[in-house]
Formats: C-alpha cells, structure tokens, sequence
C-alpha cells in the first residue's frame, strides 16, 4: 500500500479530534479554492504546497507531519493535505517532476481504499509484547492498574472508534498507522495509557484478554482497610489542587487544569477509588467548559462538587471498615452473565450533562427480580455529531435482534445471556441477544408489582443519596393510585404534577421549564388532557447542588384500544395536540392562579440562612480574593447569629472559623455543610 494511503483513513471527525471543526472549514476552502499541488514525491514521503506553505508528510500520519508556517501544533495546511490526498490519489500527471519512476509505477498499482486489513483485524493481529513495546512500560503499569468495564465500540470503516463512558475518552485506531497513529482528545501524558486501556477492554470484550506483564500492576488495598500512606498523598494532591482552584478563582481556570483532572481520575481508578474518580471525572468536564465560557455550567455549581470532594477526600483518610468499603465505592462493575432475563419495557429518555456527555438511557422493569434496570446508548462528547437524539432513538440498535429504542419500548422482551451490573446496568452488543415478546395487557397481574406503592420507602431511598457514601440511584418507578392535572409554577419556572400513593400522600414531580424539556412537558400535559389511564410513572432522579427534583420521563398507560400496556417515551411521544379552545385554557390559567398548586411550600430554613453565606463564599471562589471585604464580614456576622440562634452548632463554628481565618479549607467545609443542610431540606417528600 502506497504511504500516501493512510491518510485516507483520517475522516472529518478524527481531524476535528486532532484539531478543531473552525480549522477543518478553512483547510476544506483552501482545498476547494485549489491552493495544494504537490511539490516533491518520494517513496517514503512527499511534500505539498498549501496554501504557499511547504507540508511534509511521512507515513506516520499527519500528526508527525510538518509545516513551515509559524503555527503551532496541527495547522490548516497539514489539516489542508490531508483533505487533498483523501480526496484524490496521486497519479503520474499529477506528481512533480522530480518523482522517481518508480514511485509512479507504485502510484498506478496503487491499491484501492480499504483492501488492507480492518483496523479491528490489525489490533488482533498485534501481539500483546509488541503492544507494550509500543506504549512503553510506564503506560503499561498505569494501564493494568485502570481496569474499566464498560466499552462502545464501533467501525467507521478505515476507522475504529473506541469510547470509555468511564474516563470520559474517545479513542480512534486508524487503519495502517497503529498503536502510535491512535488519536484522542485526552491530555499528551495520559494518550498512551488511555488507548493501551481502550486496546485491553476491546480485547476482554473479544475474548483475547491480555495478559499484562508479571509485577506490573501494584497490589490493591483490601475493600475494607484504611487509606494506605499512598493514598493518603494521592488524597493531598486532589486537596493541593482544589486549593489552587480557589486561590486562581474559578472565573479563570484554564484548559490545564482540566488535564490534571483527568490524570487524577486515571490514578484514583487504578488506586481503587472510583468513586472519587467519578467526580474527578465530572469535575473535569466542568473545569473544561468553564474554560471555554460555556453558558451550561456555572460556578456555583463547580463549588459545589469541589466541595464535595473535599469532604470525600478528608472522611476518606480515617475511615475504617465497612465505612471505608462504601466512601471508595464499587471497585469493580462485575457482570454476572445469567440465562435470560424477562424485561418490560418502561420507556427511554434523553440527556446532556454539564461535561458535554450526551446519550439515551432505557429503562426496563426486571419481572422476577422486581427491580429497575437501566441500559444506556452515550457519547462522552459531540466528537459524533452522526449520533443525534433522534437518531439514538429510531435507528441505533442495542442488541442483537432487538431494533432501536423505540422498537424496543413498545411491549416486553427477553435478554438472552445479558451482562447485568450489580448496579442496575445492562452493558449493550457484546454477546446478548433480545427477543421481542407479546405486550402485556391491561388486567395482568405483573402490575401490581411494579415500583414504588408508598412514597416513604422512596423518601428513605432519597434522604441515603445526600451523603458521601450513600447509594445513588438515578431513576423510580412509581404506581400512583390518583393524580392531580399538572399545574405551572410560574415563580420557580416548573411543570409540576402532583401523584398520590396508596395510604393517600401527595409527592410532586417536576419537569424544569426550558427549551431542552419543552417536549417533555408539552406531551405529558397532552397525555394527561386526553385522560390516559396511568399504570406507573417512570421519574429520573435529577440532583443539583442544592436540590433535588423527580422528573417524570415516562409514563406507562392503558393503549388507546384498552386492551394492552404501553411506555409512552415523553421525549419522544406525538401525542396529539389538544382540540381546547384558546379561551377555555385561559379561564383554567385564571383558576389555577386563585388555588395554591399542591405541594408548593415556601422556601426552606436552610435556604433563608445560607442565602448570604453562600453569595459570600461563591464570590471569593469566582475570584479567588479569600481576604473579606467589610460589607461581606457583615453578612456573614449577621448569618452567623441567626444560625446560632436555631441550635445549628456545627456549620456555626464552620462559619465562624471562616470569619476569623478564610482559607480555601474553610471555604470547601463551609460550601458543603450548605450543600448538604439545602439539600436535605429540600428533597421532593410526600405530604
């Protein structure tokens, strides 16, 4: 194969991962306008002329390609080359003069794209010695001690694309460039170790684990023992860091920041820590768009998990026991392959985190075990810009034999031998196959043992979460047994819906008001209108720094022939719109305005306190000015007598060592008993 070949093998979205998609738009002009001709050809390279620059290029991609234009790094004429040989082989009438005959007699033997070995082909073709070589042993030992269990691969062609939900990476192998051709946007000193993992979990998922080298992975401390002398200097670099953060003021980090952040999410993965590196992982993505001045993230809320981790790391050095195994959390996502699992159909919602992660979550309602269970299609990133929401949702199969979410959440269906997580997951492809099975119908007696009856076991589940160490759970299933029609809260900018248990509480679901929901709210307003019997609700447990709201995503019903159950999806439902005339909807906005709307309450002990202590101590982390001004002495003075007052003694004397001496310690100790004190008094708790 020619050398010029591999570069073929680059598509739009692995130069928009080397560059950008801004810099990709220019060198695609410069390749329109004809600004690129070769200048020299050799056998083992050439030259071209872009746009009046000299680009050299090699076999080893355009990575390792060179430009004499000031610019650093991947520049327009490299990205401007690459586009201008994947479009066109060189051809003798096309080649300088200077081009050896027998480089032109290679050019017309040229073979044709793709009739080399695939990319999945070439990395079962490495053997694991040769792999190791290449990422060279520190990237091998960092590697063996990261064990990730979930992977999403698929084949782009000349391409393979390899996504660690986990690390929140994206790594592409390209054909004929090999392990040193992978590209990603993860950090220059953590790319090998990253692609070395993506390699091994490709691997394992294949049936060809590797076999990491003899006393290369470090001896892991037992679940239930205390941090090691080890740990305890990986928990001060995380502590030394979030310093820094406060200090340089969260209204400048920089892209480098996030970059550490990855790495420390690497180290606390392979010390045992994943639950640590979850948020470190989190924390990233945020610093990241933060960076950027990106308009879905906010300081506040970045305070709020830096605090977070801060109570994490201190409660993590002198845990002992069963309280250290749950501050680490589940070290490993075993999966335990079982004959078949019986599913229903709940539905599927969409999402988009902060950190840019975006996906489509089932979630399916496990008969025999009676519990929920979710699967979930994502992207750490918009590096895919062909994986959309309609997309995932209509064309995007998750198992063999199954179809699309859609075709899957309209009855029941049988996993045969599914990968099933402790945690509730069912890991997607691999070697499950579905089978899809009759609806249920109306009157089965499956029903009565669907979710949540009583709102309290629910409540019990919630108030657990707003710990360090309790159990997370992201999604409910509830069997209401009346409902009240959805009202607007106008002040707080909500959809809510009030739902009754069955010894007669009332608890409030909300759906946020914004572009993002707006068919969410438009469908279960219509659904409601046009009297659906509801079966069950299916809620996503959605929490923030200071609270946490249960927002209906679907809703199970009565079909309209009343004979079988359906999941009507509220993100992707057409439901039709209401035939109301517009006068008779204004008179019920009027009514609904003169009733005081369910569940509403005012706002709560703990939000009246820390209103000011929070607005104080989010200034100085936006800034990173520790030392109070005197009007922000004063209000803290002040909060700090009517917190006293009312018997809170410990974010009193928090608050007080504050005053007295603002460090970042005592910023992160304050921010979190805030957090933590809001949040507990604002869960969704039936009345």
């Amino acid at each position: 194969m020619p050398w010029f070949d591999v570069y073929r093998a680059y598509d739009d979205d692995t130069l928009t991962t080397l560059a950008n998609a801004g810099l990709l738009r220019r060198a695609a002009k410069d390749v329109e306008a004809g600004k690129l001709a070769w200048l020299e050809l050799r056998e083992d390279g050439g030259a071209l002329s872009a746009d009046g620059q000299r680009v050299e290029l090699d076999t080893r991609g355009p990575g390792q390609a060179r430009c004499d234009c000031p610019a650093a790094g991947l520049c327009k004429h490299i990205l401007g080359a690459v586009l201008w040989l994947r479009a066109q082989a060189p051809s003798p009438s096309a080649a300088p003069e200077n081009a050896t005959p027998d480089c032109a007699a290679e050019d017309r033997q040229a073979e044709a794209p793709g009739s080399g070995p695939s990319p999945l082909e070439e990395i079962l073709a490495l053997t694991p010695d040769a792999l190791f070589k290449a990422a060279g042993i520190a990237a091998v030992r960092r590697a063996a001690a990261t064990p990730v269990e979930h992977l999403v691969w698929h084949d782009q062609g000349a391409v393979l694309v390899l996504e660690l939900p986990e690390l929140g990476a994206v790594c592409r192998w390209i054909a004929g460039t090999g392990f040193a051709g992978m590209v990603s946007e993860v950090p220059a000193a953590e790319r090998r170790t990253v692609h070395l993992i993506a390699l091994a979990a490709l691997r394992r998922e294949l049936g060809s684990a590797l076999e990491w080298p003899d006393g290369v992975a470090p001896a892991r401390a037992q679940e239930s023992s205390a941090a090691s002398e080890d740990e305890l200097r990986f928990l001060d670099q995380i502590d030394a860091l979030l310093r820094e953060l406060i200090t340089g003021g969260l209204a400048h980090v920089s892209e480098l920041t996030s970059a550490r952040l990855f790495a420390l999410n690497i180290s606390a993965r392979g010390k045992g820590l994943p639950r640590l590196a979850a948020h470190l992982r989190k924390l990233g993505g945020m610093v990241d768009l933060l960076a950027q001045r990106d308009h879905r993230v906010e300081e506040r809320d970045v305070l709020a998990l830096m605090a977070r981790i801060h109570a994490l790391c201190w409660a993590s050095r002198t845990a002992r026991g069963e309280q250290a195994t749950a501050l680490r959390g589940q070290l490993r996502r075993t999966f335990d392959e079982t004959a078949a699992l019986d599913l229903l159909a709940l539905g599927a919602h969409w999402w988009q985190t902060r950190g840019g992660a975006r996906g489509l979550t089932l979630a399916f309602w496990d008969i025999p075990a009676a519990r929920l269970l979710q699967a979930t299609l994502a992207r750490p990133d918009a590096s895919d810009a062909s994986f959309t929401r309609l997309g995932a949702w209509k064309t995007n199969a998750l198992w063999q034999g199954a179809g699309p979410a859609q075709q899957i959440c309209e009855g029941a269906l049988r996993l045969e031998q599914p990968r099933q997580a402790e945690d509730g997951r069912l890991a997607l492809g691999s070697v499950t196959r579905a089978q899809t099975l009759p609806a249920w119908s109306c009157d089965d007696e499956r029903i009565a043992t669907l979710g949540y009856r009583d709102w309290t076991e629910l409540a019990a589940q919630l108030r657990d979460m707003t710990g360090l160490s309790g159990t997370v759970i992201d999604a409910a299933l509830l069997r209401p047994s009346a409902m009240r029609a959805p009202r607007l809260d106008e002040v707080r900018q909500r959809f809510d819906w009030a739902v009754q248990d069955e010894r007669e509480r009332w608890l409030v679901l909300s759906i946020p008001c914004g572009p993002e929901h707006r068919e969410r709210i438009a469908n279960l307003d219509r659904l409601i209108a046009r009297g659906a019997v509801v079966r069950a609700v299916l809620v996503h447990i959605e929490r923030s720094a200071y609270e946490t709201i249960l927002m209906p995503v679907s809703v199970l019903v009565d079909s309209e022939t009343g004979k079988t159950l359906q999941a009507v999806s509220l993100d992707f439902a057409t439901e039709p719109a209401r035939s109301t005339p517009l006068a008779g909807r204004i008179l019920r906005l009027f009514e609904a305005r003169s009733e005081a709307p369910p569940g509403l309450a005012a706002p709560t002990l703990a939000a009246r306190l820390f209103a000011p202590v929070l607005e104080v101590i989010e200034t100085q982390a936006e800034t990173g000015r520790l030392a109070l001004t005197a009007a922000q002495a004063g209000a803290l003075q002040q909060a700090h007598a009517r917190i006293a007052s009312v018997g809170l003694a410990t974010p009193a004397d928090a608050l007080l060592a504050h005053l007295n001496h603002a460090t970042s310690d005592s910023l992160l100790r304050l921010s979190w008993l805030c957090q933590l004190l809001a949040v507990s008094e604002s869960l969704p708790l039936p009345e």
